[in-house]
């Protein structure tokens, strides 16, 4: 579980870059700029009026003293805008045997480097086997049904050939976690119109059979868990 510290409720206004947003506070009125922690494209989240909730940074070496945490829709659901979230209750729930695809498996290493890449997490089992496993983040959402990505990702996409590779040459078992970061996501699939490469590459995934599982959250202005094992669409 993430308990979010007090955040502050505010407006959207604009994106100038990837990284920053200019919201206005609802209770002083004041124009602030926040870090985006997201660089997503989030095109359906950050509309005019939009609801953003910030929280307050004490740090002197950072350019904002505000960072962007959550951010509600039109239809009242909230969205995590932090995408180190997924790792964290990626992490715990693991810990706790929460998600019942990855209940054989232990973390044994964070940030685990084979070749030239680097996955989130190297898992090990009763057997000493070893499992390597990448966590998406998802936000994009149409109707209950979670799509990833939301901009293409080239990098995501060599993330999931890699872990293909690694499966067909025996090295290691391998998984890819879709971690549901809005509380409105029942079942999760690719965005093939955004991104057809990544689309291809989790297809291939599936066929050398790289695990693939999603998980939905619950989430709320003050904490955020994940809740349920759901259905990842091929």
């Amino acid at each position: 579980m993430v308990v979010f510290p007090t955040l502050v409720k505010t407006t959207f206004i604009k994106r100038p870059n990837r990284f920053i947003l200019h919201v206005k506070r609802e209770d002083t009125g004041e124009q602030i700029e926040a870090h985006l922690p997201d660089p997503g494209r989030l095109k359906e989240l950050l509309i005019e009026q939009a609801t953003i909730w910030v929280e307050y940074v004490d740090k002197s070496s950072r350019k904002t003293s505000w960072t962007a945490v959550l951010c509600e829709t039109e239809e009242g659901h909230v969205v995590s805008l932090q995408t180190t979230i997924a790792n964290k209750l990626a992490e715990a729930a693991i810990k706790k045997k929460r998600i019942p695809s990855l209940r054989e498996w232990s973390i044994k290493k964070r940030e685990c480097k084979v070749g030239s890449s680097r996955f989130d997490f190297l898992l090990q089992n009763d057997q000493d086997e070893e499992l390597l496993l990448e966590v998406k983040s998802v936000t994009l959402a149409r109707t209950g049904e979670g799509f990833f990505p939301d901009a293409p990702t080239a990098r995501g996409a060599r993330h999931v050939q890699e872990l293909t590779e690694l499966t067909e040459q025996g090295r290691y078992q391998t998984a890819i976690l879709f971690v549901a970061q809005r509380s409105d996501i029942r079942s999760v699939a690719v965005e093939t119109i955004i991104d057809p490469a990544f689309a291809q590459s989790i297809n291939e995934a599936n066929q050398a059979n790289v695990q693939i599982v999603a998980v939905s959250t619950t989430l709320s202005k003050e904490k955020m868990d994940i809740r349920q094992e759901i259905p990842f669409i091929i």
